[in-house]
C-alpha cells in the first residue's frame, strides 16, 4: 500500500463498490441472453464494460454472430431489467453514505460509472448523495468507456485535478486498468473480481469493506 501521498480527490465507481448490484446485474445478463447459445458465461469478465461492448464480448467469446440490431435490442433489454430492479431494490452498500459524508468534507468526491444515464441518476438522487459529489459522470458522458482510461481522466478534470492527484476505488478489472491508464491510483475492492485478478489488473491496493478507506494510510 502507497502512503502518505497528497492525495485531493476520489473517484468512485458506482456498481459493485457503493451500490450493491453485481448480483443483479449478472442475472439482467443472464436473463436477456437466454435465447442465446453460449457455452460460457463469466460476469467477472465483463463487468465494469459499458453493456454494448459487454454484450460484444460475450457474444465473441462464444463465437455468436449477431447483426447490430439484435445486439443493440439484447443491450437494451438488459438494462431494462437491471434498472427495474435496481429501482425496486436500491441495494445501497450499508456504508456507503457514511464513507461519502466523511470523506466528502476531506477531498473533492467524483462519482464515475459505465452505468447508463438513468441508473446512476436513480442512484444519487433516489438516496439523496449528489450534493456529495462534485462530479457525476454516467456511460453517456464519454466517447470510449471503461477500459479506456477517458472517464477518470474527465472525472479529474472536472474536479480540477490531475489523475495523479486522484484515487479511484473500482470492483472491476476494467475499471482498474482504465485508472491505471489514466495515470491514477487505484484501489481495489474484491465485490465482483477476486482480489488476484485486481492485483493482477494494476490495483495500487486491496481494501476488504469500504469502509476501510477511512482508516488507510494512503488517505491520512
Amino acid at each position: 500500500m502507497r502512503s502518505n501521498i497528497p492525495l485531493e480527490g476520489i473517484v468512485f465507481d458506482m456498481d459493485g463498490v457503493l451500490l450493491e448490484s453485481s448480483s443483479i446485474h449478472e442475472a439482467a445478463y443472464r436473463q436477456a441472453l437466454a435465447a442465446v447459445p453460449l457455452r460460457s458465461f463469466d460476469y467477472s469478465r465483463i463487468a465494469g464494460l459499458r453493456t454494448r461492448d459487454a454484450i460484444r464480448a460475450v457474444l465473441g467469446e462464444n463465437n455468436v454472430l449477431l447483426s447490430d440490431a439484435e445486439m443493440d435490442e439484447l443491450a437494451a433489454a438488459k438494462s431494462r431489467i437491471a434498472l427495474a430492479r435496481i429501482r425496486d431494490e436500491n441495494p445501497v452498500a450499508l456504508a456507503a453514505r457514511r464513507v461519502l459524508e466523511s470523506l466528502s468534507k476531506q477531498r473533492r468526491l467524483a462519482l464515475a460509472s459505465s452505468a447508463s444515464p438513468e441508473t446512476v441518476n436513480t442512484f444519487v438522487d433516489r438516496n439523496q448523495l449528489r450534493r456529495l459529489f462534485q462530479c457525476v459522470l454516467h456511460s453517456g458522458d464519454v466517447s470510449s468507456a471503461k477500459p479506456s482510461p477517458e472517464i477518470f481522466e474527465t472525472a479529474a478534470r472536472r474536479l480540477g485535478l490531475a489523475p495523479s492527484d486522484c484515487l479511484v476505488v473500482e470492483d472491476a478489472v476494467a475499471g482498474i486498468v482504465a485508472a491505471k491508464a489514466a495515470g491514477a491510483i487505484a484501489c481495489g475492492i474484491p465485490n465482483t473480481c477476486p482480489a488476484s485478478q485486481l492485483e493482477q489488473a494494476g490495483a495500487d491496493f486491496i481494501i476488504e469493506r469500504l469502509e476501510d478507506l477511512l482508516e488507510i494510510g494512503v488517505l491520512a
